[in-house]
C-alpha cells in the first residue's frame, strides 16, 4: 500500500490504476458484520432476497414457508451482545400456497414489488399495505421474475419450469403481453434486463443454452451465446445477470459450478471462466435457481472495479465466493452459513451485503472499515495490559 501511495503522489502510478487496487483491498477484506444483525423470521430456507432501487433500506425476503418478510435496515435495538439487531416490520403469512422462489421491489418506486412461486402464480403487492393488488397465472412453476430498471416499460419477464417460453406480464394492463420461445420444454431458470437497453432481456435455460432478446423485433431473438451448436453451459443456467454498464453477462452452472462472463457484442466466445468449490445439495429446497450480486460500478472508489458474490460451499456447508470481474480469480471465500446458501444481494452506498439460504438466517457482511463499534465494542478490543513498570 505504501508503494501505491508513492507511485500516485510521484506520477508513476495512473489515479484509475491507484482507486481500483484500493476498491479491491478494501472489498476483498469484507466479512461477517460485528455491529449489525439480523433477527430470525422464516421458520425455513430463504429463497430470494431483494432491497429497494430508490432508498436502499428496505428488505425483502422470502421462502418455502411461503411468507413475506419486510426488514427496515435502519430501524434497529440495541442489544446485550453490543448488536444493533434489525427485526421484520411487517409480514404477510401463507402470501403463496406453495414455495415462494422471487421477490423484487418495483425499479422506481418503493410502493410496490412482486412475488413468484411454485404455486404457479406471479403477484403483485402494496407495500404499504401489505396486500395482493393483481395475479398472474402461468400455468408452470415459477423460478424467478425479472423488471427493468430503466423504467421504460412495465414488463415483468417470468422463468418457468416445463416451458420453452419466456412469458411477458405487463403491469399496466395485467394481462401477458408477449411470449418467446427461448429454450426447449425443460424451461428456462433465469432471466434478466439489460440496465442500458430497455428492451434488451437475456435468458438462461436448463438446457444450458444462453440466449439474448430483443422484444421490438419480430425475429426476437439476438444471439445464442456459445456459437454455432455450442451451449454456453453444459448443465442448467440457473442465475445470469448484466454487469452494470450492460457490455457484459455473468452465467452460473451450479451443478459444476461454473461462472462465465460474455461479451454481449462477441457471443461466440467466453470472456471469463471461473471454477468454483462444489456447492453440494441444497438439502431438498425444491429450487434449482440461485441468486447472486454485483457491486455497483462506483462502489466505493473506482468506476470500473466490480465484484461479484456467488452461492458456493463454505467450510460449515454454506459460503459466498468473492469473484473479481476482470480476472475471473476467486479472491475471497465468506463462511458463516450452516447451510447450502441460496441468494445475496448487494446495497449499495452502505458496502453492505445480504446473504441467505436453507438455514433460514439473514447475514450481513461489509468490511471492518465500514463499521462504526460502539464506546462498549471499543473497550472490548482496547489494550488491557498493565504497564511494564507495574
Amino acid at each position: 500500500m505504501n508503494e501505491l501511495v508513492r507511485g500516485r503522489a510521484s506520477g508513476s502510478i495512473p489515479g484509475s490504476i491507484s482507486r481500483r487496487t484500493i476498491s479491491k483491498n478494501v472489498l476483498s477484506t469484507i466479512s461477517l458484520s460485528e455491529t449489525k444483525r439480523m433477527a430470525r423470521a422464516h421458520t425455513g430456507a430463504i429463497h430470494s432476497l431483494s432491497i429497494d432501487h430508490t432508498e436502499h433500506r428496505h428488505l425483502l425476503s422470502v421462502g418455502t414457508d411461503m411468507s413475506i418478510q419486510h426488514y427496515d435496515l435502519a430501524s434497529y435495538e440495541q442489544t446485550a451482545t453490543c448488536a444493533r439487531q434489525i427485526a421484520s416490520t411487517s409480514h404477510i403469512a401463507n402470501a403463496h400456497t406453495s414455495l415462494i422462489s422471487c421477490v423484487a421491489w418495483y425499479p422506481l418506486d418503493s410502493g410496490m414489488f412482486t412475488t413468484s412461486s411454485f404455486d404457479c402464480t406471479l403477484r403483485v403487492w402494496d407495500a404499504e399495505t401489505m396486500t395482493e393488488a393483481c395475479q398472474f397465472d402461468l400455468e408452470s412453476r415459477i423460478f424467478g421474475h425479472c423488471m427493468s430498471s430503466t423504467g421504460a416499460h412495465a414488463l415483468i419477464a417470468v422463468a418457468a419450469d416445463a416451458s420453452a417460453y419466456i412469458r411477458l406480464c405487463d403491469l399496466r394492463t395485467g394481462s401477458f403481453a408477449q411470449s418467446l420461445l427461448a429454450h426447449d420444454s425443460s424451461g428456462c431458470m433465469a432471466a434478466a434486463w439489460s440496465p442500458v437497453r430497455p428492451f434488451v432481456m437475456a435468458s438462461g435455460g436448463i438446457d444450458g443454452t444462453l440466449k439474448l432478446w430483443d422484444i421490438r423485433r419480430a425475429d426476437s431473438q439476438l444471439c445464442s451465446f456459445g456459437g454455432g451448436d455450442t451451449k454456453a453451459h453444459d448443465g442448467s443456467v440457473s442465475s445470469l445477470l448484466f454487469t452494470g454498464d450492460g457490455t457484459r453477462i455473468v452465467s452460473l452452472e451450479s451443478s459444476k459450478p461454473s461462472i462465465r462472463v460474455w461479451d454481449v457484442a462477441r457471443p461466440n466466445d467466453c470472456v471469463t471462466e471461473c471454477l468454483l468449490d462444489t456447492m453440494g445439495t441444497r438439502g431438498g429446497t425444491g429450487s434449482g435457481a440461485v441468486q447472486m450480486a454485483l457491486t455497483t460500478a462506483a462502489t466505493l472508489y473506482s468506476a470500473d472495479f466490480e465484484l461479484l458474490f456467488c452461492p458456493s460451499a463454505g467450510s460449515y456447508g454454506g459460503g459466498i465466493a468473492a469473484v473479481d470481474m476482470d480476472t475471473g480469480k476467486q479472491i475471497a471465500l465468506l463462511n458463516c452459513h450452516f447451510a447450502p446458501v441460496l441468494c445475496a444481494v448487494w446495497r449499495p452506498d452502505h458496502l453492505e451485503l445480504y446473504s441467505s439460504g436453507t438455514d433460514g438466517n439473514v447475514l450481513i457482511w461489509c468490511p471492518p472499515a465500514a463499521e462504526e463499534l460502539s464506546d462498549e465494542q471499543k473497550s472490548i478490543r482496547a489494550d488491557t495490559w498493565s504497564p511494564i513498570n507495574e
